[in-house]
């Protein structure tokens, strides 16, 4: 079992188990569970462990011992070679069992990482006050001094609690650090509002021009369908004009057609006035001539009426050829029909 202690198969920290697991099948302990008399191999082993613990013990002791008298100062950062390294500068170390002292650093590793980890916390909370006073303090800006600054809460609890200036100062910075990012931070966003703002004015004129060009085409299509349509409407005018232009001739000519009609009847009138005119001088003559009859005798009486009777029917045919003239020219007849 000594071999093994050299070897460090067995050691303060070995239990029975293990240990019986790797030595079962070694003659030593073939030999020893062999007998039926005396210690079995379990009963040695607890006597050996027994002594290993009591020396693991000692060793922590005076390793221990050694950093609270500042001999060794044992940190987080440790690591085991530079624990070995300030145990050979000790006289009262020397000789301590490397396994023994590897169990020892472990331990002490351990605990010293658990205190620096309270430590770190509290410091955390302490901090953590003292950045809640100076967020508190609305004199405190982005532009804030330290020496300036300090006056405003150096009676207070939580600088008192920080203990050393350095750090309460780190924090104090840090949070004017802090004060100073919320600043451009808002100096940005503000920039991009206002960049956000000059995006929507010139998409809402470039909307509007649209629009004013979209209203101005739709202007431009109704003034040409305007213009379409008084073009439209002229061209209906003179038409109507050229219509009305056809039937005025028309009826000029008509007018004038009738008023030679009228003429003509006038005419035909101051003709036949001009006859009976002539009638009654035929027929003062007549009578005159009736009367010298008389005198020469009645033989002369029928031959002046049948002059007076062709007279009649000469005058009568001269009025229907006149009228038949008219009435081939395609004039308005007696009726006042166009034949």
């Amino acid at each position: 079992m000594e071999g093994d202690i050299s070897a460090g198969i067995l050691n303060a920290k070995t239990h029975w188990r293990d240990y019986c697991m790797k030595v079962k099948d070694s003659a030593p302990y073939l030999a020893v569970s062999s007998n039926t008399s005396g210690s079995t191999p379990k009963d040695l082993f607890e006597d050996v462990a027994e002594e290993l613990d009591k020396q693991f013990h000692d060793d922590k002791a005076l390793i221990k011992e050694a950093m609270k008298t500042g001999k060794i100062t044992l940190t987080s950062s440790w690591t085991f070679d530079k624990l070995k390294a300030s145990i050979t500068e000790n006289d009262s170390l020397k000789g301590l069992s490397e396994i023994n002292l590897k169990f020892v650093f472990d331990e002490l590793l351990e605990r010293q990482k658990e205190k620096d980890e309270k430590e770190a916390k509290k410091r955390q909370r302490l901090a953590d006050n003292f950045s809640d006073l100076l967020f508190s303090i609305k004199d405190i800006t982005a532009s804030s001094k330290w020496e300036e600054t300090k006056l405003l809460f150096e009676d207070s609890q939580e600088y008192r609690s920080i203990g050393e200036e350095n750090s309460a100062r780190e924090i104090f910075e840090d949070y004017v650090s802090l004060l100073q990012e919320k600043a451009k931070e808002k100096e940005r966003k503000r920039d991009e509002e206002k960049a956000k703002k000059e995006r929507e004015r010139e998409e809402k004129e470039k909307r509007k021009e649209r629009e004013r060009k979209e209203k101005e085409r739709e202007r431009e299509k109704d003034k040409a369908k305007e213009r379409s349509r008084k073009d439209d409407l002229e061209v209906d005018i003179v038409d109507t004009i050229n219509n009305h232009g056809t039937k005025d001739k028309k009826r000029e000519k008509d007018k004038e057609r009738k008023h030679r009609k009228h003429h003509h009847n006038a005419g035909d009138d101051v003709s036949s006035e001009k006859d009976e005119k002539e009638e009654s001088k035929k027929s003062r003559r007549h009578s005159s001539d009736k009367k010298r009859s008389r005198k020469h005798g009645y033989g002369t009486d029928s031959d002046s009426e049948n002059r007076h009777k062709r007279h009649k029917k000469d005058r009568d045919g001269s009025r229907r050829n006149g009228a038949y003239e008219e009435l081939e020219d395609g004039e308005l007849g007696e009726d006042g029909e166009i034949r």
